[in-house]
């Protein structure tokens, strides 16, 4: 053994690299706060906390972890970045144990679910629970390179300044987005404190000349409902995330659209990432009759527990409906979809779903950085596995490459007149428009 292992005052000691780990499981908190499932950019937490102590299960876990032989490992590879790497001096300690940290939960491949957030990132997805957020205000795919915009987020600088869902993120301050490591370290190039700047190119669906934007970034309420009347009586609702307050939300939409004559209900879920269980819980009851099975949980031992709907006010639990989903849609936004088709309360129309399957526990380490572990996994009410699946539609249907999905905010008045209903493109929205109309007998031509 070198000289160098040998002496337990070197930062690069196996004893003090160990120590690192081991404090961390030692001083490990479980903070419940909700259930909840989300994918990449998914909503938060926000809630009470009750802080649990991990005392007997940490100390068994670290006796477990100092007999691993396989650990040696790590501890190896740390030493040689410390002794051997040119630019060593560049990273910290911090930056090795965050990188190896991330990498232990992305090798579960509960992939853009578990993971492991810094201290800032936890910072920021605790905010994003009450609707808040600090940035330009986008969803980005970062499984593929480049980081493809899910959506933009309503009333953002990014929505502003004309960024459009399916646009390509090519470069971000100068550094194109394929020298970054992965996706993630795109989104944290993007990311900053409020007031500053950023500048990116990007590129629209379709075509082939890149523009430039440069945006400051700033705080944003995030508004999860948006409505707007169709015509023939159509209430048209769409759900962006499920964080607090979405419920009460939705409740208020249906309200209004019912005041207004709604005979039918198009609910949109497409590029919704999910979020908070109990909001997907609350939504759900709001279509469906007290007791009604929404989705099933499954523990690691196999055994499975049924979620079902609660209360018998929900303000649209009879009448025509039809979800509207895509390949963006997941979490709680497939909770919400398939428990509508299996209870048969209406229909799915649009593309098979992102395929999440996993319930998300945050647990605390002591830095205040969080893993967000996958505890459960869940199913559809009537027992299909979900993750990496998806939920099918029962009508699938796509939009031309090219064409935006529609958003219900950016008709004023809460409303769709004939002559913008006229010039739609979104070939779902009028399929399912189609589909509410013939069901309550309405005109649709």
């Amino acid at each position: 053994m070198s000289e160098h292992l040998e002496r337990d005052d070197d930062r690069t000691s196996p004893r003090r690299i160990k120590s690192l780990f081991l404090a961390a499981e030692r001083h490990l908190r479980m903070v419940v706060m909700a259930t909840m499932l989300l994918v990449a950019v998914g909503a938060g937490i926000g809630i009470d906390r009750l802080v649990l102590e991990f005392t007997p299960a940490g100390a068994q876990r670290q006796e477990e972890l100092e007999d691993l032989e396989s650990f040696q490992i790590l501890e190896e590879t740390y030493n040689i970045i410390r002794e051997d790497y040119v630019l060593s001096e560049d990273f910290t300690d911090e930056d090795l144990i965050y990188g190896a940290s991330r990498g232990m939960v992305d090798a579960l491949g509960d992939e853009g679910h578990s993971r492991f957030l810094d201290p800032e990132e936890a910072e920021a997805f605790e905010l994003s629970s009450r609707g808040e957020l600090v940035g330009i205000g986008i969803q980005v795919d970062t499984e593929q390179v480049p980081p493809r915009v899910i959506m933009p987020i309503q009333n953002s600088p990014a929505f502003e300044a004309g960024i459009q869902a399916g646009d390509l993120i090519l470069s971000i301050d100068g550094v194109p987005t394929e020298e970054f490591a992965d996706g993630e370290e795109s989104i944290n190039a993007i990311r900053g404190e409020e007031g500053t700047d950023v500048t990116m190119e990007l590129i629209h669906e379709g075509e082939v000349e890149p523009y430039e934007v440069t945006l400051t970034r700033a705080r944003i309420t995030v508004e999860s409902i948006s409505w707007a009347m169709l015509p023939d009586d159509v209430l048209w609702v769409r759900i962006s995330e499920f964080s607090s307050g979405t419920t009460e939300g939705l409740k208020e939409a249906l309200q209004e659209g019912k005041a207004l004559g709604a005979r039918g209900v198009i609910l949109d879920l497409r590029a919704n990432p999910g979020g908070l269980v109990f909001e997907a819980i609350g939504v759900g009851s709001q279509f469906q009759p007290d007791g009604s099975v929404l989705f099933q949980e499954m523990d690691a031992e196999g055994e499975t527990r049924e979620v079902s709907s609660v209360g018998s006010s929900g303000e649209w639990q009879e009448g025509p409906l039809v979800v509207l989903i895509d390949g963006d849609s997941a979490s709680a936004a497939e909770i919400t979809s398939s428990s509508i088709e299996n209870n048969d309360r209406g229909i799915l129309i649009g593309q098979q779903t992102f395929g999440t399957g996993t319930v998300l526990l945050p647990m605390e380490l002591s830095d205040g950085s969080t893993v967000l572990i996958g505890t459960e996994m869940w199913l559809s009410a009537d027992g299909e596995v979900i993750w990496k699946k998806g939920v099918p539609p029962t009508i699938e249907i796509a939009n031309e490459p090219g064409v935006q999905v529609s958003l219900p905010f950016t008709y004023d008045g809460n409303e769709v007149t004939g002559d913008q209903f006229a010039e739609l493109e979104d070939d779902q929205l009028l399929a399912a428009f189609d589909e509410i109309t013939q069901q309550i007998g309405g005109d649709s031509e």
